[in-house]
C-alpha cells in the first residue's frame, strides 16, 4: 500500500527558456516526458498508522512523467507478512503498487491530481472466510488531491471488496509540507477513514465506521552531492475499523533519488 503523504511529484519538463527561438525552430527538441526512480531503507513500514513490516524495509520505485500531466509508476516494499498466508513460518512477502495519474497545475499557487492505483501482494491469492466467503488480496483504488501551496488535501475510494478493505472505503488525508533553516524540511499530515460496513462478511467484520487512523510530524533532510535524503517522523497511532489500537512510531528512512 500506497502512503497517501508517500512519494508521487509530478514536474514540469520543458526547461529550454533561454533557447526558446531554437526550440521553435525545432518543435522536437523539448523531451516528451522524463524517467525517474527511488530506493529507500526505512526501519519500519507504516501504513495508515497500522505496521506493514516491523523491521527494516526495502523500498523501491519507478515513474514515468509525460509533459502532458500524465503519469505512470511502480512502488514496492518488502513486508514482515504474507497477506493471504497467517502461519507462523510465513513473516514475509511484498508488496506492488503500479498507478496511473494526470495532474495540472492550476495556476501558481494551486494543482490537482487524480490517480488510479493496484496493489499487488507477491504470492498472495485469496482469503477465505465462513460461509465460504472469499477474497482476492489484490485491491484497487482511486485518489483525488487538491494542493495549495505546501498544503495538500486528498481522499481515496476502493473500488473493490478485498481482504483488507470494502468497496466504498474512503480515506482521507491532509498534508503540510514547511522549509526551515538549512534546507530542513518539516513534514506533517493526519489522515482518518470512512469505513463501508454494508458490504461486511465474516473476513471483515467493521467495528468502527469512522476512525482516526494516525498523525505524523517530522523533518527531512537533503544530504548535498548525494541524491539522497534522510528523514524521521513520529507516527502517532489511531483506530482502524477492527478498533484496533495502533502503537506511535518512530519512522527513519534514507531515500535515494535517480
Amino acid at each position: 500500500m500506497l502512503q497517501i503523504s508517500h512519494k508521487i511529484a509530478l514536474s514540469s519538463l520543458l526547461v529550454i527558456s533561454s533557447m526558446s527561438a531554437l526550440a521553435d525552430e525545432n518543435p522536437t527538441s523539448p523531451a516528451a516526458g522524463e524517467l525517474s526512480g527511488s530506493f529507500a531503507v526505512v526501519n519500519k513500514y507504516i501504513y495508515r498508522g497500522g505496521v506493514e513490516n516491523d523491521d527494516v524495509a526495502l523500498q523501491a520505485g519507478l515513474e514515468y512523467a509525460h509533459k502532458s500531466g500524465l503519469t505512470v509508476g511502480y512502488w514496492g516494499s518488502t513486508l514482515d507478512y504474507d497477506p493471504s498466508d497467517d502461519s507462523a513460518d510465513k513473516d514475509h512477502g511484498f508488496e506492488h503498487d503500479f498507478y496511473v495519474a494526470y495532474g495540472q497545475e492550476i495556476n501558481q499557487d494551486w494543482s490537482y491530481k487524480v490517480q488510479g492505483t493496484a496493489y499487488y501482494y507477491q504470492d498472495g491469492g485469496t482469503v477465505y472466510g465462513l460461509n465460504g466467503d472469499k477474497r482476492k488480496t489484490t485491491a484497487f483504488d482511486v485518489l483525488g488531491q487538491l494542493a495549495y501551496k505546501d498544503l495538500t488535501l486528498g481522499a481515496a475510494v476502493m473500488l473493490a471488496d478485498a481482504s483488507f478493505a470494502n468497496a466504498g472505503d474512503v480515506y482521507l488525508n491532509a498534508a503540510y509540507r514547511y522549509p526551515l533553516p538549512q534546507n530542513f524540511m518539516l513534514n506533517t499530515s493526519v489522515g482518518a477513514s470512512i469505513y463501508n460496513s454494508s458490504r461486511d462478511d465474516s473476513i471483515i467484520e467493521t467495528k468502527n465506521d469512522v476512525a482516526f487512523n494516525e498523525a505524523r510530524i517530522g523533518m527531512s533532510k537533503e544530504i548535498p552531492n548525494t541524491g539522497a535524503t534522510a528523514s524521521v517522523d513520529y507516527v502517532v497511532g489511531g483506530k482502524d475499523r477492527f478498533d484496533t489500537d495502533f502503537d506511535d512510531q518512530v519512522v527513519f528512512g534514507l531515500n535515494f533519488n535517480f
